[in-house]
């Protein structure tokens, strides 16, 4: 570990985090299932542009509409993944995953260029250890990628500071990408750098042509899609996110929400970030060659602050605020860990890497998610059986569609039940096609005798079972398993 070749041990600690951040998702997420509620929607909406073909105007199969809550980039590479390596619960995960793996790199980059390497590792390591960022790295879902894009656009305006101003073309191309990933969201990086450039006292920059040329590349791809679009997404998205929230009873949520989840969920990081943030002001004002550490603290704060006036909040809307936290405390832990002792600490972590790498490869954990285990386990049999229909109603009663529609490869269209009113409805319709209902065996056992006389039981998993008329043929209905 004691290398002489500084170069080295920069691609050692690097390698390190890597295989740290490789270590906490790709060995977890090799198990079926484990996708939560927003992941299967936004997965089932990648399977139907597979089965459509359709890019534009996505259809989301769950609510039987338009796609309107996010913009689509994370959608068309989910797609882009299925149609290369196939429908998966792993795959769903997989452009999440990359964004993580990405985001350690970036950061390790970022605190080298803000001071030294150590800065990039202990932020690094930070991230990974921060509450919820492995999670959401094992999901299907839009707040790593956009963390990752935000974080790459801010790194970008850095090196345009500090080397080259040919950057601001990176800081806006990495914008659009946020933009396009978690639409709002990704319009923070300008705001950020509009709030630094004013308190540093360097606003001519703003004027700058290639300045400009950059938030003209944030801009332009996502306008450029609007119009391929012809609006279908955007619109709904404008009306949903902005005048149906602002027109509806606010949520039951108090303003200091955020202030409580980074208390809960960051603290024992937080007094790093603080005193990183500490040592942050006290340079920029000792020389203005660090007054891009700023950068850092207008991030860290933004978030939260901004999210605090919203009407709807959840912890996860502040994700994008950690590697600035992260940052932080790298900047922190380099400033009280002399050199002796941060080498120490890399040694012991590869050690752990190691025997963690080994007991993962001899005794493989199995830590299974329970989450939507009954679709997980039941969705070859439910396969193996609309094989043998050629039409059918499928009906989902007290379960979430999305993770029927995403685990079941035959299944492209469900009829959600939302009450015990819709169910008999459903039951005692006029037969046109075979009828199969999911449903909680309780809820069966429940009905009628002669609404249950009509349907016959195909097949259980714990208290669901699968359902079907029985005037349709036994010998249609042949069980995969």
């Amino acid at each position: 570990m004691y290398f002489k070749d500084l170069k080295i041990k920069n691609i050692y600690l690097l390698f390190m985090l890597l295989w740290f951040t490789g270590l906490l998702t790709f060995a977890v997420t090799r198990l079926p299932g484990g996708l939560d509620v927003d992941s299967c929607n936004y997965a089932v909406v990648a399977k139907e542009i597979l089965r459509s073909g359709n890019w534009l105007q996505l259809y989301d199969p769950v609510y039987g509409g338009v796609f309107y809550y996010h913009f689509p980039l994370c959608i068309w590479a989910t797609a882009l993944i299925f149609k290369i390596a196939g429908v998966a619960s792993f795959t769903a995960k997989l452009f999440s995953m990359f964004s993580g793996l990405l985001l350690v790199g970036t950061l390790f980059y970022f605190g080298k260029t803000l001071k030294n390497y150590w800065v990039g590792f202990f932020a690094g390591l930070s991230l990974l250890l921060t509450n919820h960022v492995i999670r959401l790295a094992m999901q299907c879902r839009m707040d790593i990628p956009v963390t990752l894009f935000i974080s790459l656009a801010l790194f970008a305006f850095v090196l345009a500071e500090k080397y080259s101003r040919r950057f601001y073309l990176l800081f806006g191309i990495f914008t659009a990408l946020a933009i396009m990933a978690k639409d709002v969201f990704g319009l923070f990086p300008p705001v950020i750098v509009f709030v630094y450039l004013v308190l540093a006292g360097k606003w001519k920059e703003l004027f700058r042509p290639l300045f400009l040329a950059g938030l003209l590349l944030s801009v332009l791809p996502v306008l450029f899609w609007i119009l391929l679009d012809k609006g279908s997404l955007v619109i709904p998205w404008f009306r949903w996110n902005f005048i149906h929230l602002l027109s509806s009873p606010g949520f039951n949520v108090p303003w200091h929400y955020y202030l409580w989840a980074i208390f809960t969920k960051y603290f024992y990081f937080l007094p790093l970030a603080v005193y990183g943030g500490y040592l942050a002001v006290v340079r920029a004002r000792q020389d203005r060659d660090n007054s891009l550490l700023l950068v850092l603290i207008i991030w860290a704060v933004i978030f939260p602050l901004a999210f605090s006036f919203g009407r709807q909040k959840l912890h996860y809307f502040i994700i994008p605020m950690y590697p600035a936290a992260s940052l932080l405390a790298g900047l922190a832990a380099d400033g009280i860990f002399r050199e002796s002792l941060k080498v120490k600490i890399a040694v012991v972590f590869k050690y752990i890497l190691v025997i963690g790498t080994l007991v993962l490869l001899f005794f493989p954990l199995d830590l299974r998610s329970k989450r939507f285990v009954e679709a997980v386990e039941m969705s070859g049999e439910i396969d193996g059986i609309l094989k043998q229909l050629d039409k059918y109603d499928f009906f989902v009663y007290k379960y979430d569609t999305a993770a029927i529609l995403f685990y079941s490869q035959q299944l492209s269209r469900v009829k959600a039940l939302n009450s015990q009113a819709e169910l008999l409805e459903a039951l005692a319709a006029p037969l046109r096609e075979a009828r199969l209902v999911f449903m909680p065996q309780e809820d069966f056992l429940a009905l009628d005798d002669s609404t249950r006389d009509d349907y016959r039981q195909l097949f259980r998993f714990q208290d669901r079972i699968l359902v079907i008329d029985k005037f349709t043929p036994r010998r249609e209905v042949i069980l995969s398993r």
